[in-house]
């Protein structure tokens, strides 16, 4: 046995010493029957055809809410989507029908340039999980690059419900104690996941589960623990996608939300603790996780968010911890090493921020880290600390914010930190900006141009 040890710490100090690489490797997914294919992007990865949905949502246009008028998502809304497995160093080859213009690899913080040819687009990359291809004024091009599957359940083990290739329509889909859903890449299920007091439940695999615009909070799982979401796309729901009330013990890792109609958010845990939401991709017509304590008797504690990417399309923050702070307490909240690529709409103050704390109820939050964050557009505010009067969308009375920290964040334009506390008896207090760039240059005054505050907000400081 310690031969064994002793030959495994040689192998990892030669891979670290040398930068040696393990080999690439390229998976594409079965076609997804019943989809359309996209014409417009082709893709190659390491000379292997990947293939892409041309994907448009389906939202009853002539059915929407007057307030959600925004132009843009007045419209069905386009996007082409290519996902396989990948691993390694990866060659990407795009073609399109003609030469395009400007083209933008995002998260611009990967540093990708990518190389235009005639018609074609290149560029390589490595251990990256999503990535947004933006040409012109064309629809976006998502790559979703999902590591190896392991431990795969079969068809017919035990309290595993299996969704092989193709097409299915099971709706809402109840999960009782130690079930399991499969979504198998190529797989399209069309429905939604319902679980209450339910214990070590998992929805997984490489497909897609889709709301088709008709099912409403696709994802609801109430009072329950030890849940695991991995890999799978959510798209397409009515109301909020992933809502998470009163449970404990949740993860969701690898997984791709989409959302178009009103009030679509990625993932809300709801009076919820111990959840944690890493290495996913969110694209929402509302917040895309939406930290909230609606319900008095079940506060908030120990949320972790990190290497997520995050695009709030319409009426949406990236990361929000409100409206609904009702219970005793939200605190013990990270947020860490994330993109937002865009956050913009109207809210019920003023507007959305690339990030945000909205105490709007009698909760006490605190102990709060925003870190290693980059927003590349936040069209109204930056940032916001709001402490309302509770009745925003509750009863009140109003809060308190204490002890935050952001540090090591990155505004790629210029706009407001607005910080607004409610009065002398629920003040915002104790806040760190650490090493913040706004615009590119640093953050290195309270009194800013860019802060907003009122005469209620108490002990911030600049570093």
């Amino acid at each position: 046995m310690k031969k064994i040890v002793l030959l495994i710490s040689i192998i990892t100090f030669l891979l670290y010493t040398f930068n040696f690489q393990l080999p690439a490797s390229v998976k594409p997914y079965p076609k997804l029957k019943g989809a359309k294919e996209s014409k417009l992007f082709s893709v190659k990865v390491n000379k292997q055809k990947i293939w892409t949905e041309h994907y448009t949502s389906n939202l009853e246009i002539d059915k929407l809410p007057d307030w959600f008028n925004a132009p843009y998502v007045r419209e069905h809304q386009v996007m082409h989507i290519a996902s396989f497995e990948g691993t390694g160093k990866l060659d990407f080859e795009i073609t399109l029908p003609e030469k395009p213009g400007k083209v933008v690899v995002k998260p611009v913080s990967k540093g990708i340039t990518p190389k235009i040819t005639g018609n074609k687009i290149a560029f390589s990359c490595q251990d990256q999980r999503q990535l947004v291809i933006e040409v012109d004024d064309l629809p976006p091009l998502y790559l979703f690059i999902n590591p190896e599957e392991k431990n795969k359940p079969r068809p017919r083990d035990k309290d595993v419900i299996y969704f092989g290739p193709g097409i299915h329509e099971p709706g809402y889909i109840e999960l009782k104690d130690n079930q399991a859903v499969y979504i198998a890449a190529g797989a399209i299920v069309y429905g939604g996941i319902r679980a209450n007091d339910a214990k070590n439940i998992k929805v997984t695999g490489r497909g897609i589960l889709d709301g088709d615009y008709r099912f409403s909070r696709m994802v609801l799982i109430e009072n329950s623990s030890n849940i695991l979401f991995e890999g799978v796309t959510i798209r397409n729901s009515v109301s909020w996608t992933n809502t998470l009330v009163n449970c404990r013990d949740v993860e969701y890792r690898n997984v791709k939300v989409l959302g178009f109609g009103p009030s679509s958010d990625g993932i809300n845990p709801a009076g919820s603790q111990r959840v944690k939401i890493t290495d996913s991709f969110m694209r929402c017509s509302d917040d895309c996780i939406a930290i909230k304590a609606p319900d008095p008797s079940h506060p908030i504690k120990d949320i972790w968010v990190e290497n997520n990417i995050m695009i709030g399309f319409a009426y949406a923050d990236g990361v929000t911890i409100g409206f609904e702070t009702n219970a005793e307490f939200v605190k013990d909240v990270t947020v860490k090493n994330c993109d937002i690529l865009m956050a913009r709409g109207g809210s019920r103050v003023d507007g959305h921020s690339g990030f945000s704390i909205i105490c709007d109820g009698p909760a006490v939050i605190s102990n709060i880290l925003f870190e290693d964050i980059r927003v590349e557009e936040s069209e109204i505010k930056l940032f916001e600390l709001h402490i309302t009067d509770g009745t925003k969308y509750g009863e009140g009375p109003a809060g308190h914010i204490k002890d935050i920290t952001i540090k090591n964040v990155n505004w790629l334009h210029q706009g407001p930190i607005v910080i607004f506390a409610y009065d002398e008896n629920h003040k915002v207090e104790n806040i760190v900006f650490e090493n913040c760039k706004v615009a590119g240059k640093p953050l290195v005054q309270v009194k800013d141009n860019i802060m907003k505050l009122n005469e209620f907000v108490e002990n911030i400081s600049v570093k």
